[in-house]
């Protein structure tokens, strides 16, 4: 209906070319993903433009790739580690000043065996990166266009593109930009 999950009137959208443009996104990210690691981890974050059908992509994606772990919980932060790594996700428009304290009060066993700890959020839309005190926040960017509402309000220029994070036992490795 063209509306946020808060009900913010958005710019019309082709939802039957949207479910594509992210098949056609996501399909080759997770086969090459399965391809390249013994473990393969999807979450679904949700976010204030749209909760429910991204959640039901989500799940499509689920069935198609049963080899993969998927968390489709509801939650508004969720947490992965692998080793040393602790990596927290949240969309970043619910306690956006707090989301450096909530992640150890939530998670205060996984973030106890990290020494890196990275924080990732999208609400923003461009990319932002904080380092203090050992955790790196970061609001990731977008290639989402810039529609009327964007190009009216002055939010225009930020580079278009996602982020793909490389991380070894104990240390972020890359930052590949798609």
């Amino acid at each position: 209906r063209n509306r946020t999950a808060k009900g913010t009137e958005i710019q019309h959208a082709d939802m039957i070319q949207a479910w594509e443009d992210a098949r056609t996104f996501y399909e080759p990210l997770i086969q090459k993903a399965i391809r390249q690691a013994n473990r393969v981890k999807v979450f679904y974050i949700k976010g204030n433009h749209d909760e429910s059908l991204s959640w039901a992509f989500t799940k499509m994606l689920e069935v198609m790739y049963p080899q993969v772990e998927f968390d489709t919980d509801f939650e508004e932060r969720k947490v992965h580690t692998f080793e040393k790594i602790f990596i927290g996700y949240t969309h970043g428009d619910k306690g956006a000043k707090r989301i450096p304290r909530l992640f150890p009060a939530e998670f205060p066993e996984e973030w106890a065996r990290a020494t890196v700890r990275e924080l990732h959020a999208g609400h923003i839309h461009h990319e932002v990166v904080k380092d203090e005190f050992g955790i790196t926040m970061r609001s990731l960017s977008t290639r989402a266009r810039t529609d009327q509402w964007h190009r009216d309000n002055g939010y225009v220029g930020n580079h278009k593109r996602f982020m793909i994070f490389e991380y070894s036992e104990d240390e972020l490795e890359a930052i590949h930009y798609v």
